[in-house]
């Protein structure tokens, strides 16, 4: 889908030249048959073009249809599916709401036509995923959420954005719409680390799209650009099995050179291949890239890459990192990095040993952790040979808990009087000092050194968000959250919910946590931001389970002296329901939100799917997802709620 000659509307001149672009990439070098093809643009009258398949004018009905035939009988399972979309998106706000939607704009949208909304739109995609597996969605468009020199020049350039009118006939479906589950916009009730399918858009939800002119003087869309050159550059044999990991970050690198304000981001998994086909998971690493004998590892002290830290480099294989240390590991191995400066999110390092190439498919994982990133391990009764072992094992600072005045760890270890050992922290353990007396948060067999290691191994991953509230301080007091109560959230308006009218939940009568709600208890999370920047932020759970969670999208736009919602996958006025864990008469969960002003960090490497239990069985895996940006100030505070089974409430 490519439109370049709005009616009403300001016209751009690149999109049709990508989607004729990507015609004869499909034809040539991908040998899809022509009749596979759809094609729907809307051309300049008069410009002089030639396309080899039928096309059809890109109105509102044909968009329509040509999404619904994908989600309909044609498609069977196995079926490879590709949607690309070059044109203007566009964000409003029905009157009287504050809520803001977003859309793509066929070419009749304000002449007749209408346009295409979020719901619409991943209702269908949905629908589409169902039918097949292999779904790969390209969006260049505003609002959709080795050189590093871009295809394109900024000179004459234009951005994809169509700003849209308090138009009663554009606006009535969405504002007059009642009940069922809205939308917060594109792509974004999806989960982001793995809807099903593969989204990539060229921008953020809040910023422009640019087109421009490449090195041949042909205008074309900045993201679609780069990813045209870095293919142009690959053999046709390559093409076919190259994953969205392999060029990911040189297609980031290009757009964001010529234009900052842009970031392109993928919701799902980067194995996945550009144009689909079977693909194998894989732990995502670390990704590193080698620039003028320089190497760069895209993640940094958030993860505990701190100077000094050290990080193994792997190729594309193995899918699962094996072991730390292990024969396997060791010979999987292309060389070792040696962190020497970092940022919360990126990091810059050298090698150990002797200068090596990443090579391609480089991703990296945590050996170990600079000296003021290592977990600290308080051990009652110390023993002293089995500090040494968990310290030679893991990236641990083992230290005598007992008798200490003021708590210097990070997780207790302590030894219950049926000879167990259990793990702890400042909310769970026995009574240890200084924690609230909670039940531990893990039980392991006495003598099971490996058992014990792996869950301490589990926590190192579990603490990590809470770390940031200790390490995130550029804005002290900016964010502030709250638990709302939603028990009555089908009483509310659908402009309301994205900052509902709601109760904040029952406080704590102990005073030992902020809130105190029961078992199954619908709630939603309100952020405000008491400053005049816009911040980026996410609500991160730390379960009594072991489990961390990320609630809502990945990233949410706070806007300067406002306050969102957070709903659970991004629908407007779904709950987050709260539950107690197995096993447990309450628990404690630790909702954390952090803060950035930087458009582009992906969280991801934070979740933790595995609990405590099935950690130090073993079944879990060693690698955090990966992150990418650097980011410039960041902020976080955390919300302590106890979940009880029953509190006495009619």
């Amino acid at each position: 889908m490519g439109i370049d000659a709005y009616e009403r509307v300001e016209p751009l001149r690149g999109c049709v030249n990508d989607v004729d672009a990507l015609e004869a990439l499909f034809l040539d070098r991908l040998s899809v048959p022509a009749e596979a093809i759809t094609k729907l643009v809307a051309p300049h009258p008069g410009s002089s073009r030639r396309s080899r398949v039928p096309e059809e004018r890109a109105t509102a009905e044909r968009l329509r249809a040509a999404l619904e035939v994908l989600a309909g009988d044609r498609v069977g399972a196995g079926d490879r599916v590709f949607i690309h979309y070059s044109g203007h998106g566009t964000q409003v706000s029905p009157r009287g709401t504050r809520t803001t939607r977003e859309a793509l704009v066929p070419v009749d949208a304000l002449a007749g036509g209408s346009l295409l909304f979020d719901d619409e739109v991943n209702d269908v995609l949905r629908r589409i995923a169902a039918r097949t597996g292999d779904l790969t969605v390209v969006l260049d468009c505003c609002c959709s959420a080795g050189a590093t020199r871009s295809a394109l020049r900024p000179e004459d350039s234009a951005i994809r954005f169509c700003p849209v009118d308090d138009d009663p006939d554009l606006l009535s479906p969405v504002s007059l719409r009642g009940g069922g589950e809205l939308d917060a916009g594109l792509l974004s009730s999806f989960d982001p680390s793995d809807p099903g399918f593969l989204v990539v858009a060229s921008a953020q939800s809040s910023e422009p799209a640019h087109e421009g002119l490449d090195a041949g003087g042909i205008r074309h869309g900045a993201f679609t650009a780069a990813l045209l050159d870095l293919l142009a550059r690959e053999p046709d044999e390559r093409i076919h099995a190259l994953r969205w990991t392999d060029v990911w970050q040189a297609l980031r690198a290009r757009v964001t050179s010529s234009f900052p304000s842009q970031h392109p981001c993928l919701l799902g998994r980067r194995e996945r291949r550009l144009f689909g086909g079977p693909f194998r998971r894989q732990d995502p690493g670390y990704p590193v890239s080698e620039i003028d004998g320089e190497y760069q590892i895209h993640a940094g002290a958030l993860v505990g890459l701190g100077p000094g830290a050290t990080v193994a480099i792997y190729g594309p294989t193995p899918e699962v990192f094996p072991p730390l240390h292990s024969p396997e590991d060791l010979g999987a191995r292309r060389g070792l990095l040696r962190v020497e400066s970092a940022t919360l999110s990126s990091a810059m390092a050298v090698p150990v040993g002797g200068a090596f190439r990443v090579g391609e498919g480089a991703r990296g994982r945590l050996v170990k952790p600079g000296k003021m990133d290592a977990l600290v391990v308080g051990l009652d009764p110390f023993d002293d040979e089995l500090a040494r072992w968990l310290s030679a094992e893991g990236p641990f600072s083992v230290v005598p808990a007992e008798g200490r005045g003021e708590r210097a760890w990070e997780v207790f270890v302590g030894r219950s009087p049926d000879g167990r050992r259990w793990i702890g922290d400042v909310v769970y353990g026995l009574d240890a000092a200084g924690s609230e007396g909670e039940a531990p948060l893990a039980w392991v067999p006495g003598e099971d050194r490996h058992a014990l290691l792996r869950a301490l191994l589990h926590y190192a991953r579990y603490n990590l968000p809470l770390r940031l509230v200790r390490r995130c301080h550029d804005w002290p007091g900016i964010l502030r959250m709250r638990v709302l109560d939603a028990r009555n959230v089908g009483e509310l308006a659908p402009e309301e919910l994205a900052d509902p009218p709601l109760p904040e939940a029952e406080p704590d009568p102990g005073r030992r946590y902020r809130y105190r709600v029961v078992d199954g208890e619908p709630v939603c999370f309100s952020v405000e931001n008491r400053s005049s920047t816009p911040i980026f932020a996410q609500v991160i759970n730390c379960a009594a389970s072991g489990r961390v969670e990320l609630l809502g999208q990945t990233q949410l736009e706070v806007a300067p002296w406002r306050r969102q919602a957070f709903w659970l996958r991004g629908h407007l006025g779904r709950a987050f329901s709260c539950r107690v864990s197995a096993g447990r008469s309450s628990n404690v969960d630790r909702l954390v939100v952090v803060g950035t002003t930087s458009p582009e960090v992906d969280f991801g490497y934070l979740r933790v799917k595995e609990s405590f239990e099935e950690a130090s069985r073993g079944a879990r895996r060693d690698m955090l997802l990966d992150e990418e940006a650097p980011a410039e100030r960041w902020t976080a505070t955390m919300v302590a709620v106890e979940i009880v089974r029953d509190v006495g409430r009619p």
